[in-house]
């Protein structure tokens, strides 16, 4: 199992910005930086809660914050399209990528460890994928998660519309490798030119 994502105590996170802890409190107070409070009243900051903030701020981010590998989680119950997604997706450079099979699967790891992008199957067992959808995009702590939609079956209108609104884009299977792969990697920010420096060495 993943290990939860990393949290700063409002210390540790004033000092990677190199601020006062007063000041870092002020913007949690202010809602500029997401975080929760403990039962004790303690404020604690997600490290991609921290990195957004940083980037959005322009605050010169330490490398060993900037260089957390980008996390992906691929949802697909077909086992060939699954083991498929996963091969794509790990010749990106500087990502770890999960899989599982079905919505109450990747519930569970999400609330582990969110992954900053998720590929889902729409009609998977148990909890589809419309209804993951929408659980992560209701929630603060899981709405900065991008989300690429896949799926072998017609879609109604009404569910069209519904993914326009709820998914960073969508695949109908078969879908095209190198596709799927650019599209992911412009959602994580990642430069593909760096993966395929790395390949031809």
């Amino acid at each position: 199992m993943p290990n939860r994502e990393r949290e700063f105590t409002s210390f540790e996170a004033a000092k990677a910005c190199g601020v006062f802890q007063t000041t870092l409190v002020g913007w949690v107070n202010r809602g500029r930086l997401k975080a929760r409070f403990t039962p004790g009243g303690h404020r604690r900051i997600l490290l991609s809660h921290l990195v957004e903030f940083m980037r959005k701020h322009d605050i010169p981010i330490p490398t060993d914050l900037a260089q957390r590998p980008k996390r992906i989680l691929v949802v697909e119950d077909d086992p060939a399209n699954q083991r498929l997604l996963v091969r794509i997706l790990k010749a990106l450079p500087n990502v770890e990528v999960q899989a599982c099979s079905s919505g109450l699967e990747a519930m569970i790891l999400i609330g582990k460890e969110a992954p900053d992008l998720l590929i889902l199957d729409i009609y998977i067992p148990g909890i589809n994928g419309l209804a993951v959808c929408k659980l992560l995009r209701s929630t603060p702590h899981t709405q900065p998660i991008k989300i690429i939609a896949v799926s072998g079956e017609m879609l109604s209108r009404k569910n069209e519309a519904f993914l326009r609104e709820h998914a960073d884009h969508f695949f109908r299977k078969p879908f095209d490798i190198a596709e799927i792969k650019a599209k992911s990697a412009a959602l994580l920010s990642i430069d593909l030119s760096i993966s395929a420096a790395n390949s031809g060495r």
